[in-house]
């Protein structure tokens, strides 16, 4: 039987970082303490703690060195901790990335003999292309890095993908069921109901048709060619303008230069990390928000642009292709022709757009991060009492699978 108050371990690579993974991770981390009231254990290097935090979310922080400045990543192997856990109160592990402390999470769930359940949200090829330099370039190419990954996700007893086209992806590359799709969710306050309190003219904005492209300047998000892009977009919509919002990464000198020649500097701002009141306005004014990325998991900006009603086109890619329905919260684009092409359309149609703007508010909330954390609750009791003996006692894999099937069915936003 399941205790009444859980101990939830959660395992990372990356928690304090700002990057899709490390925030999705710390969001649910979050919402599971104060929307749950059970006890959240998270175990990640080189966390860097809040001044205030629920009493029942426990940040272990282990040491780890920073090989990536403009990404924050902190590389860590705790081998000496591999094999010895002191954690023997913990119920489930909860694995957010797969290596390093993953390994750890797996090690340690054998000793205790807990039950361990996974989110895979971006292909470890990815992130060892992106944070390892050179060698991890090197290692992306090759398929031992699917092969490792397809090793460690089968000893888990529940895989979870943020969507229907990850799990498409995970499936094509020989993964194993049973694989669930759950949205990693966004905070609550992404709908609060704001107003513009002069947002427009704080950042020079007054009059303009907003284009509003919310990201880490990365070379995955393709900043710059959406910036070329919107050259042709300015021409047909004279009064538009792009705004991009985010924090700085490896494309951020990149993006500086192109938006000071002369053709841009005039047409598109870069305002950096804004607080998140004037975030939220931004969301709430935009006309349209975008995401030009094909390795998304999700694309949670694009759910917190929706959240403030404020329709969207992205690209027609895994992630985005289950968030933006296409035609009624906005349009998927194939290639930058038909984005320039959907992004003109939607700028000049100002009925179509506030019509997509309702159905994006709709749509939004089933993404609030509070109902991803109780639906996780019913998840991780279920794992404990129901699916973890069956793969205890070597029962058959399809059982597993078809009882997770029969399971899912009751809960509203969960799909397998």
């Amino acid at each position: 039987m399941v205790k009444q108050k859980l101990d939830i371990g959660f395992f990372t690579s990356m928690y304090s970082q700002v990057n899709g993974t490390a925030i999705a991770c710390r969001n649910l981390a979050e919402a599971m303490a104060k929307y749950t009231g059970h006890n959240i254990h998270v175990f990640a290097p080189g966390i860097d703690k809040p001044k205030k935090i629920p009493n029942n979310l426990h940040l272990h922080n282990f040491f780890g060195a920073k090989i990536s400045p403009k990404t924050g990543f902190v590389l860590s192997f705790p081998i000496h901790k591999y094999f010895f856990c002191n954690h023997d109160y913990l119920d489930i592990a909860h694995i957010h990335t797969h290596a390093s402390f993953g390994s750890m999470a797996i090690n340690w769930a054998k000793y205790l003999g807990i039950p361990m359940t996974g989110t895979h949200n971006s292909p470890l090829s990815f992130y060892t292309a992106q944070y390892i330099p050179v060698l991890g370039k090197l290692l992306a190419r090759m398929d031992w890095v699917w092969r490792y990954e397809r090793h460690v996700l089968d000893k888990y007893d529940l895989v979870s993908v943020p969507t229907k086209s990850k799990k498409d992806l995970l499936r094509d590359q020989r993964f194993k069921e049973p694989i669930v799709c759950l949205t990693n969710g966004i905070s609550d306050l992404y709908f609060t109901d704001v107003k513009e309190n002069g947002i427009r003219d704080k950042y020079n904005l007054d009059g303009k048709k907003i284009l509003l492209y919310a990201s880490r300047l990365s070379p995955e998000k393709h900043q710059l060619s959406i910036i070329k892009t919107f050259r042709k977009i300015q021409k047909e919509v004279p009064d538009s303008h792009l705004v991009l919002v985010g924090s700085d990464g490896p494309s951020s000198a990149h993006v500086s230069k192109l938006i000071k020649k002369k053709y841009y500097k005039d047409n598109v701002s870069y305002l950096g990390r804004v607080p998140f009141t004037d975030l939220l306005k931004l969301y709430n004014t935009a006309d349209l928000a975008c995401l030009w990325s094909w390795i998304e998991a999700e694309g949670l900006v694009l759910i917190e642009a929706m959240a403030q009603g404020t329709p969207c086109v992205g690209a027609n890619a895994v992630g985005i292709s289950n968030v933006i329905r296409h035609g009624k919260t906005g349009y998927l684009a194939n290639n930058l022709d038909e984005f320039k092409k959907r992004v003109v359309e939607l700028l000049k149609n100002d009925d179509l757009r506030a019509e997509m703007g309702i159905h994006s508010k709709m749509v939004a909330q089933n993404y609030k991060i509070s109902k991803v954390a109780k639906t996780w609750l019913k998840l991780y009791k279920f794992i404990i009492n129901e699916l973890y003996p069956l793969r205890f006692y070597k029962k058959e894999r399809k059982e597993r699978v078809e009882l997770v099937k029969e399971f899912v069915h009751k809960l509203p936003i969960v799909n397998f």
